[in-house]
């Protein structure tokens, strides 16, 4: 709702907050209406001069103004000194008003002081401004005095009354007589009521006005406030259009009052000029705005949603087209919109009252109270009709304070109304989350069986790798110690000795996975002992009957005799410190995995088997002349399924050699390094430092060494056989 302040007199009724008090409000603002369009306006008889025995209000000085139309913007104040220059006629209303007109507009009245004391005077301008005005007072000489003369270049300082309307001060001694002149134009509607004051009732006026200024722009002001800390605290758009909205009313009634000129943009006259405009437009479409989010137009009404969005679209067009072509056109326009957003705001109310009347009852009886005073501010700009029995700009500002309070009860009524529906909806979530958790906590139970049972499945099929792997080399070994015995009949002790040590380590790796695979997974017990998840507890001891530490690397080395002897490569034994008690499968494991890859690897030389004490263990070092493995090399050699390219060509592979090294040692705490100060060739070395070792007595005579090398196909230490490793205990 946009209107204009011309502040008179009092206002005498205001819209009731029910239906019965709309109705009783709405029939006399009919009737009032009807009378006004049948009454004719009555043309003064009275032509003299305006006897001033006090102030002068609109309609008294009225019956006294003539007036005439400058089309051609020609005339000049000389031209109405003499009564016979200019013909003029009697103003035909109650208050000047030619409508929307590109004229310049000329008002005369002769005024004749018959007071006793009283000789300064006020001509009063009820508006805050007007593209052009000018009063003068021309004296019974013909002399012509400017009282006022503002255009859209003249700030607010420029007037000489430091007053939000128009004030012309003028002196008239008593018993003196004189002419006062005014020409205006106006790029919106030329209305403009005028009076002549006294001091004492311009100040009762100003009193007035300020009065009513408090209490509209103090409860706005409250409203706005209110609406803004609303949207800081809860963030909906909802306020946010609300407050635009407010702050437009306020901004638009502030601009009407003049109040806005004077203290919001006092040096900045083109703007005033079209001020009206900017925050008119603003009303209509901020509103358009609130009323959709308030009523959840896009959701509940989408017809009359884009009609909204037209309505809202119309005044945005209009603005852009017509601001800078025709600006007259675009204000009287711009006052036809006014009625046209108020009622389809009303409507758009009603629509959604239909089937949501607790939701939007405070927003209709918003609209209901503005809808009426905005009719009668259009009918007043477009066909110049005056109600007679209240102020209108007074019912307006009524009219609007209310609106503001029921669109505010709208949107905390709306706010508890979605409060006791979100609570509902807490509580419905609530159990359905009860729901979804008990489901979850099943469903998470089943993935954690399915990772354990998918964990289960790749660390057997790992094993049965690693298996696959660590019996390709002692079946290869096996293979040539076999055809060795039938070519060589002088070595079939020596073949016998090989082939009993790979089928002992076969048999053991063997049945070591017979057992793994015959553990079974259960909610108590997910994984057996030494699986992925439940890594088994290093076993750094030896099985009570289980071989030592040379006869480990003696079973070890006579197993690839064959092979390195088929490789022309000398492999040699080299035992540097007395046997001792050890876990021998897994060492045996590590052990052919490492001497495995240094015959594969070593194109000529020799590999070599050591052990040496180390601290209170013992180290095991296996050394050849192959290419070389240390550093970050060696670490990445040792992960699973990894390669170095350097070795494809060499060699076939499956990377799983290193690996197998790797997770054998870590869980028998022993620990696989890599020597990195050797510059051909590569020394591995297994750290065998699970506590103090148990010494066996050496079954060799006292005094003899205990280096043993291990030729090709030979032994040189006069020993016949190395004792076969015995079977496990499960496979007995």
């Amino acid at each position: 709702m946009v209107v204009r302040n011309e502040d008179v007199l009092p206002h005498r009724s205001a819209p009731a907050p029910v239906w019965s008090g709309v109705l009783r409000f709405l029939i006399p603002l009919v009737l009032s209406m009807l009378m006004t369009l049948l009454a004719a306006p009555a043309e003064a008889d009275d032509r003299g001069p305006l006897i001033l025995s006090g102030p002068a209000d609109i309609d008294m000085l009225a019956r006294h103004f003539e007036y005439v139309l400058d089309h051609d913007w020609t005339l000049e104040v000389d031209d109405f000194v003499e009564p016979a220059a200019v013909a003029m006629q009697p103003l035909p209303g109650p208050v000047p008003d030619f409508g929307y007109t590109p004229a310049r507009i000329w008002l005369r009245v002769d005024v004749a002081n018959r007071t006793a004391d009283t000789k300064d005077w006020s001509f009063f301008v009820h508006a805050n401004f007007t593209q052009r005005i000018a009063v003068y007072r021309i004296g019974a000489g013909g002399e012509s005095v400017t009282l006022l003369d503002l255009d859209t270049q003249s700030p607010f300082t420029a007037r000489p009354v430091d007053y939000p309307q128009m004030v012309a001060p003028f002196a008239l001694a008593p018993g003196e007589a004189a002419t006062l002149l005014v020409a205006y134009y106006s790029q919106g509607a030329s209305r403009l009521p005028m009076s002549v004051e006294t001091p004492e009732s311009f100040a009762v006026q100003a009193r007035l006005n300020a009065a009513k200024n408090y209490v509209f722009y103090g409860m706005m002001g409250i409203l706005i406030a209110a609406a803004l800390l609303a949207l800081v605290m809860f963030r909906q758009m909802v306020f946010a259009a609300y407050a635009a909205y407010l702050l437009s009313v306020f901004l638009y009634v502030a601009h009407a009052d003049g109040i806005a000129f004077q203290y919001l943009w006092p040096y900045w006259p083109g703007f005033n000029s079209m001020a009206s405009v900017v925050v008119g437009s603003g009303v209509m479409v901020f509103g358009g705005l609130f009323a959709m989010a308030i009523l959840q137009t896009a959701v509940h009404h989408p017809r009359m949603h884009r009609v909204l969005q037209t309505v809202v679209g119309s005044v945005l067009l209009l603005d852009v087209v017509l601001w800078a072509i025709d600006p007259q056109l675009l204000k009287r326009l711009l006052v036809i919109m006014i009625s046209i957003t108020t009622m389809t705001l009303l409507v758009a109310g009603l629509v959604a009252a239909r089937t949501r009347f607790r939701e939007v009852r405070f927003y209709v009886l918003g609209w209901l109270a503005t809808v009426i005073p905005s009719g009668l501010f259009t009918a007043r700009h477009t066909f110049g009709l005056e109600p007679e029995r209240f102020n209108l700009y007074d019912a307006v500002r009524i009219a609007l304070v209310f609106e503001a309070m029921m669109m505010g009860l709208a949107i905390v009524d709306r706010f508890n109304q979605l409060r006791q529906s979100r609570r509902l909806a807490l509580e419905e979530n609530l159990a359905e989350a009860r729901r979804n958790l008990a489901l979850g906590e099943r469903l998470a139970l089943l993935e954690e069986r399915y990772a354990q049972a998918r964990a289960l499945e790749r660390r057997r099929a790992e094993s049965a790798m690693d298996t696959a792997h660590d019996l390709r080399q002692p079946m290869h070994a096996l293979r040539l110690s076999v055809r060795q015995m039938f070519l060589d009949q002088a070595d079939r002790n020596m073949d016998a000795a090989q082939i009993e040590a790979a089928l002992d380590y076969m048999e053991r790796l063997v049945a070591e996975r017979l057992v793994d695979d015959g553990d079974t997974v259960s909610a108590d017990r997910p994984f057996p002992p030494g699986g992925e998840s439940e890594p088994a507890a290093p076993a750094h001891g030896a099985e009570p009957g289980e071989p030592g530490l040379h006869d480990v690397l003696r079973g070890t080395a006579d197993m690839f005799a064959s092979e390195a002897q088929a490789r022309g490569i000398e492999l040699r034994l080299v035992l540097a410190a007395p046997d001792a008690a050890v876990a021998a499968y897994p060492l045996m494991r590590i052990v052919a995995n490492l001497v495995s890859n240094a015959i594969k690897y070593t194109p000529e030389g020799r590999v070599v088997i050591g052990l040496r004490r180390h601290g209170p263990g013992h180290r095991v070092e296996i050394h050849d002349t192959g290419p070389g493995l240390s550093g970050t090399v060696f670490e990445d050699a040792l992960n699973r399924g990894r390669r170095l390219e350097r070795d494809r060509s060499t060699a076939e592979g499956s990377g799983l050699g290193l690996a197998v090294v790797r997770e054998t040692a870590a869980a028998h705490g022993w620990r696989v390094t890599a020597c990195d100060g050797r510059r051909t060739g590569a020394s591995i070395r297994i750290e065998l430092s699970g506590g103090p070792a148990r010494v066996i007595e050496p079954e060799f005579p006292a005094g003899e060494p205990t280096f043993r090398g291990v030729a090709p196909a030979r032994r040189d230490d006069g020993a016949a056989t190395a004792a076969p490793l015995p079977a496990p205990a499960a496979t007995a």
